[in-house]
């Protein structure tokens, strides 16, 4: 069973150790034993923290590599208990769905552009869009491969710069330099196997540590050498 999906993550830190943007958008298409993917397309663009299309451009990413790469299921990044999006109606979000009022506002908002996206996916490929979320393995493979383009993303700013910047990781994960590349590791108990890389320049310094404000996250500061 192969899955196809897309996530968004990392962000540059301001002062106060608050997230400022998206780095990064990575599709893959993953198949069984569900490491490492088959197929990976990074989104060379950075995203705001309340760009509201975020989700229907992740989904849409979904549909541009269905064209390349097959695959039997999208997984789409919205924990809606699994529900297939053409199933999905507004009644279900205003009192059937558990959501904040945010979250339920902004489904709503965007939920007839996604289910356009999703019927011309199932026109074309014949499968559905199911709206797993974050407990899907597939969408945590994806958001650790976002990670690490958006770490690289964030050295070569750092570089550019010529000064120190931090970054925000995803829930549990930590990061290392390699040769020529970085890599984003899970750090949940029944993924330490799973990780993500991405390539990358040396010319960096990196230091890990905990957000002190938002519990399970890591910061890495990026100081160029020199």
């Amino acid at each position: 069973m192969k899955i196809a999906t897309v996530d968004s993550a990392c962000s540059i830190l301001n002062e106060n150790l608050l997230p400022t943007n998206i780095l990064s958008m990575v599709g893959i298409v993953v198949d069984h034993p569900y490491k490492q993917p088959s197929y990976i397309c990074p989104k060379d663009k950075e995203y705001s923290l309340t760009d509201y299309a975020l989700l229907i451009n992740e989904l849409k990413l979904c549909e541009e590599m269905l064209a390349v790469e097959k695959a039997d299921y999208v997984h789409l990044d919205v924990t809606l208990g699994g529900i297939n999006i053409l199933e999905l109606k507004d009644e279900d979000l205003m009192f059937k769905i558990p959501l904040s009022n945010e979250g339920r506002t902004i489904l709503r908002l965007i939920l007839p552009e996604l289910q356009n996206v999703a019927k011309s996916i199932k026109e074309k490929y014949d499968i559905p869009v199911l709206a797993i979320g974050k407990k899907s393995h597939p969408v945590r493979l994806a958001e650790l491969h976002a990670a690490a383009y958006g770490m690289a993303k964030a050295i070569d700013k750092a570089k550019e710069a010529k000064s120190t910047i931090f970054v925000g990781l995803p829930v549990r994960t930590s990061v290392e330099i390699l040769e020529g590349k970085v890599r984003i590791a899970s750090q949940e108990p029944m993924e330490t196997d799973l990780y993500a890389e991405a390539p990358t320049t040396n010319g960096v310094s990196i230091e890990p540590f905990h957000n002190p404000i938002v519990r399970g996250f890591q910061t890495v500061k990026i100081t160029p050498e020199g």
